[in-house]
């Protein structure tokens, strides 16, 4: 079988930067007693279409090598796998992606464009930031990418738009604008991939 997989090497952009400072996102299995299935690690949530295609979405575990920088940036991060298990193109179209909080407020996914200047900004409010994004900017710091690395990098590992080929496997990060909440709930639609809303919250399911 065919495969192509998206590896995780992001710590090549933020192995200088602090520590991981995004909110993480528990999936929620209790939702008008739809059956939700997880992924191995509970992480993530599960989508199979027999035949067609698997969906797996969610938040990394810890002891993956994908590192997200300190930030304020009022975003949430998702990475999301989808297999092809058909001989036939899937079509992946992310601008039909949304994400609606516990108040019923809507929010578009992110293009990468927007997502690198909302963590770029999101420096600058960062503890140490502004001096991080100077060397980040400048290039002067060993082993630290420039900023065009920095965006090129981003792109590389998310989610890009348009057909997925039979038997094969893609994957990145898609991005939403974060709701204005410290504590909430999220369910994410992915427009014709699926019609079960998916939910995360910053609480741990009990």
């Amino acid at each position: 079988m065919k495969r192509v997989f998206i590896l995780p090497l992001l710590w090549l952009i933020f192995a200088s930067l602090p520590a991981a400072g995004q909110q993480k996102l528990y999936p929620l299995t209790k939702f008008r007693d739809i059956p939700v299935v997880l992924s191995p690690d509970h992480s993530g949530i599960v989508v199979e279409r027999a035949f067609q295609y698997k969906l797996t979405l969610g938040y990394p575990t810890s002891d993956s090598t994908i590192f997200i920088p300190q930030t304020e940036t009022p975003i949430v991060m998702l990475w999301l796998k989808i297999q092809n298990t058909s001989q036939k193109p899937v079509d992946l179209n992310i601008s039909k992606f949304t994400s609606m909080d516990d108040q019923g407020r809507a929010y578009p996914a992110l293009s990468v464009d927007d997502a690198f200047k909302r963590i770029l900004a999101g420096f600058y409010g960062a503890t140490n930031g502004t001096k991080t994004l100077k060397a980040l900017s400048l290039g002067h710091v060993a082993n630290v990418p420039s900023e065009e690395e920095f965006r090129s990098n981003l792109a590389r590992y998310s989610l890009q738009p348009g057909q997925v080929g039979p038997n094969i496997l893609k994957e990145g990060w898609i991005y939403f604008e974060k709701p204005p909440m410290k504590r909430f709930t999220v369910s994410v639609l992915l427009g014709d991939l699926s019609s079960q809303p998916l939910l995360f919250s910053t609480e741990k399911q009990k």
